[in-house]
């Protein structure tokens, strides 16, 4: 077969090529006259990305600081005793009616450790969000004088 449209134009001498050769270089051809018309349609979106990456910075950022401003202010003495007490109380009673439920629903004893697991495991999640309370929350009037 002979192919001559990728070569220069003053010296046009036919390629002798096989069929295989001869489609890969008609494929090569058509896809870059594709690339070519599609080039600005691909900037279009490239741009548009862009705009979206952009976007979910400036989104995220903006919800970091308002998740830095949104902090608890601290709470009086008699008040974190009243909900420690409170959270205590409440855990180990989930912790006691999930250690029994478990141990039926397994048919285990009332004292083995795998339901004894699970209640602590409820104990942890209610004293870490106890923690949170104390440790997050910081003082209005201290920021404002800084």
């Amino acid at each position: 077969m002979l192919v001559s449209h990728r070569q220069q134009w003053e010296v046009r001498r036919p390629l002798h090529v096989g069929w295989a050769r001869y489609y890969l270089l008609s494929a090569d051809h058509h896809t870059r006259r594709l690339g070519a018309r599609l080039r600005p349609a691909a900037r279009t979106v490239a741009g548009a990305a862009a705009e979206l990456r952009w976007a979910a910075r400036l989104t995220a950022a903006s919800a970091a600081a308002r998740l830095e401003r949104s902090r608890p202010r601290p709470w009086s003495d008699g008040r974190l005793l009243a909900v420690l007490v409170l959270t205590a109380v409440g855990a180990v009673a989930v912790a006691a009616v999930l250690g029994v439920a478990l141990a039926e629903w397994m048919a285990t004893r009332p004292g083995d450790v795998l339901p004894a697991a699970g209640g602590a495991v409820v104990v942890g999640a209610a004293l870490c969000a106890l923690m949170f309370l104390v440790f997050a929350s910081r003082d209005r009037g201290r920021e404002e004088n800084t």
